[in-house]
């Protein structure tokens, strides 16, 4: 599998007030590392939606080790794992100059058609893509564990630890027409930092994506502590939109 790698300083307005980067942020940069990588290989954004294709994020797992400082240099590298039909399988690895890892992911993709968002089988889609790029490095390796996305089984939260409600304004809405998935992210750790969570130890997210939502309409964002783990259920309109489990590890 292809290796894809940028190297660039964190950037200040994409951190916290302690000057180290936002999770949310995190996810945003593993997003858009994932697009530069598929637009090298013939399969990003602009090309499936000349096919009425897009991509979307079903559910992701990632560890964050240490949150990097404001402008500090880090390597930010994606790979595809292959995929098994319906979802492609992604993986993530940042490190810092002295080879530290910062955070690993592992994502599952489906590609959906843009009108009707029904799933497209992979084998048929991707049949003609090849990658542009023979000499790069192979990189098969697992980020992490992917057993772990399995479909995440949230607690009873019909008693939440802790609720808000978010309409999904205009500067939450992506090009693909619904809330983007770093912006569920954004959410969850507004409810989660309610608890005083530690960002400075290792943690991980796990995070399950349902239902889209569309411009305006109504988030609902549910807290609830389970033993060592802290779950958060955002729901709209058509039901459950966003699953999520964040602990220390």
């Amino acid at each position: 599998m292809n290796l894809f790698e940028q190297t660039l300083e964190t950037p200040a307005y994409l951190c916290d007030r302690h000057d180290r980067l936002h999770p949310w942020a995190a996810v945003r940069l593993c997003q858009e590392v994932s697009e530069c990588h598929s637009q090298a290989t013939g399969i990003g954004y602009e090309e499936l939606l000349r096919q009425n294709r897009i991509w979307i994020i079903s559910r992701a797992y990632y560890i964050i080790y240490r949150r990097p400082a404001a402008f500090e240099k880090v390597m930010l590298s994606t790979w595809s794992r292959g995929n098994d039909g319906l979802f492609a399988f992604r993986d993530y690895r940042m490190k810092n100059e002295a080879g530290e890892t910062l955070l690993a992911g592992t994502t599952y993709w489906p590609m959906i058609d843009y009108t009707t968002r029904k799933p497209i089988r992979l084998k048929e889609a991707m049949v003609n893509y090849e990658y542009r790029d023979e000499e790069a490095t192979d990189h098969d390796e697992e980020a992490t564990d992917h057993n772990v996305l399995d479909r995440l089984r949230l607690p009873d939260m019909a008693d939440p630890d802790g609720r808000f409600d978010q309409t999904a304004l205009f500067s939450l809405i992506d090009h693909a027409q619904h809330v983007n998935n770093s912006e569920y992210v954004r959410l969850v750790f507004d409810s989660l930092m309610q608890t005083g969570f530690n960002l400075d130890k290792p943690f991980s997210l796990e995070i399950n994506y349902q239902h889209e939502t569309q411009p305006n309409d109504t988030l609902s964002v549910l807290r609830k502590q389970d033993n060592d783990a802290t779950f958060i259920e955002i729901c709209n309109s058509r039901g459950l939109s966003v699953a999520a489990k964040i602990s220390h590890i």
